[in-house]
């Protein structure tokens, strides 16, 4: 039986690449340890447009951290977030 966690995320939003963007914070709740970095955002963005919110952006394809459209930077390192689990330190 796997644990939850909640966790704190400030995501960058910006509308246009000409529009200012800021970072926003976003609580994740009951965030399971054996679901990973993608899997996390998907409940974030299922309570985000149950609040009438717009969703976290990002990209993705296989689902499996094969074909590396799934790369992101967190907390400044470069990461597949399907191989990621949201728990683990990036320090």
């Amino acid at each position: 039986m796997s644990k939850t966690i909640q966790l704190t995320l400030k995501v960058w939003r910006q509308k246009s690449p000409s529009d200012k963007g800021v970072f926003e914070t976003y609580q994740a709740r009951d965030i399971s340890t054996d679901m990973s970095f993608l899997e996390m955002l998907d409940v974030v963005n299922e309570t985000l447009v149950h609040e009438g919110k717009e969703p976290i952006a990002f990209d993705h394809d296989c689902r499996e951290g094969i074909c590396g459209t799934c790369g992101s930077v967190v907390n400044g390192i470069p990461t597949a977030l399907k191989k990621r689990r949201p728990f683990v330190s990036f320090t």
